[in-house]
């Protein structure tokens, strides 16, 4: 008895370091929030652009705009910060951020974030997607995600049958699974500062993004998810957008947006009024035809002219990038 007492207390207390949740998960859902509801919900609430880019086709996505204002500033501010999604920030400081994000109107969209530190940042940011009552990737797509890698495949078929399956998320999660997996790959990059690979960025983020409420306590399974995210994340440069979202701009889109040609909105639009003006569904727009045009800063770095306030930066993720590299190599 004493034994197996033990053993709960332990796994316990593993769990909970998991996934460093400092306030209990909402027991109630109330209208117009964006936390502890589906993804979906989030983003009637308050979403925000980002641009993919894939093979010189650039599509406009959207994501909670908690997740774009954390990634915004985290990319700007912790890639220099040691332990950066592992050490704790200010519980009350964390709490004012759920408070701001959580808050209608503006859901946060104003926020300065001065007064506030990166692992304040790096932790609402966690709290949202493990408050998601259905992770990223979705649980009927849980144990086929697994599958992959527990078998004896080589690391080019996994890939493939990796993207079989993104391709069959709801095209929300697509979109903030790519944000996510460029996000993490960011910082994996800076490790000898981050001291955060990606094992340990996958042990941290694998509760929000792949996970099953019945092996939350099982060590074991929940290593095999954290196998997955973290091939993810080294992979997610070969990652091509679904076939799901790959469609022209539509009469309609070009209708509601003033515009008679997708060429023409290129040249006479700005990136950032583009995403300003996206219609509810994505917009996809073919820049081959117009090379000068393609978006030139690679990854989803922001600028440094807008640390603080509403005017985040342009957010972009490129896709497929081995296609992108050859084709600027071909020049």
């Amino acid at each position: 008895m004493d034994v197996d007492s033990n053993k709960d207390t332990l796994i316990k207390s593993w769990w909970k370091k998991v996934t460093n949740n400092p306030i209990s998960k909402p027991v109630s859902q109330k209208q117009d929030q964006i936390f502890g509801v589906p993804l979906q919900d989030s983003l009637r609430c308050a979403r925000a652009a980002i641009a993919y880019v894939d093979n010189d086709v650039q599509y406009c996505g959207f994501i909670p705009v908690i997740v774009a204002k954390c990634g915004s500033y985290l990319k700007d501010q912790g890639l220099y910060t040691e332990g950066v999604f592992r050490m704790s920030g200010s519980a009350k400081r964390i709490g004012q951020l759920q408070q701001i994000f959580n808050t209608p109107p503006d859901y946060g969209r104003q926020l300065d974030w001065k007064g506030y530190s990166v692992h304040d940042a790096a932790n609402v940011l966690r709290r949202f997607l493990n408050y998601l009552p259905e992770p990223v990737i979705i649980h009927a797509l849980y144990q086929p995600f697994r599958n992959v890698i527990l078998t004896d495949h080589s690391e080019s078929k996994r890939v493939e049958l990796f993207q079989t399956l993104i391709d069959q998320l709801p095209e929300p999660h697509q979109y903030l699974l790519f944000y996510l997996l460029d996000l993490l790959s960011f910082f994996s990059q800076n490790v000898h500062i981050t001291k955060m690979d990606t094992f340990n960025l996958a042990s941290v983020f694998t509760p929000g993004i792949l996970l099953d409420p019945d092996h939350a306590l099982n060590p074991a399974q929940y290593k095999t998810s954290q196998k997955v995210v973290q091939f993810l994340v080294e992979h997610q440069h070969c990652f091509e957008m679904p076939h799901s979202s790959r469609f022209p701009a539509s009469e309609k889109q070009n209708k509601d947006l003033n515009l008679t040609t997708t060429e023409s909105f290129i040249s006479s639009t700005t990136a950032d009024s583009l995403f300003s003006m996206c219609a509810s569904r994505p917009l996809s727009v073919d820049l081959s035809a117009n090379k000068e045009h393609v978006i030139k800063r690679a990854k989803t770095m922001p600028s440094r002219r807008s640390k603080y306030g509403p005017d985040d930066p342009l957010q972009i993720v490129q896709l497929n990038k081995s296609v992108i590299e050859t084709a600027g190599h071909d020049k």
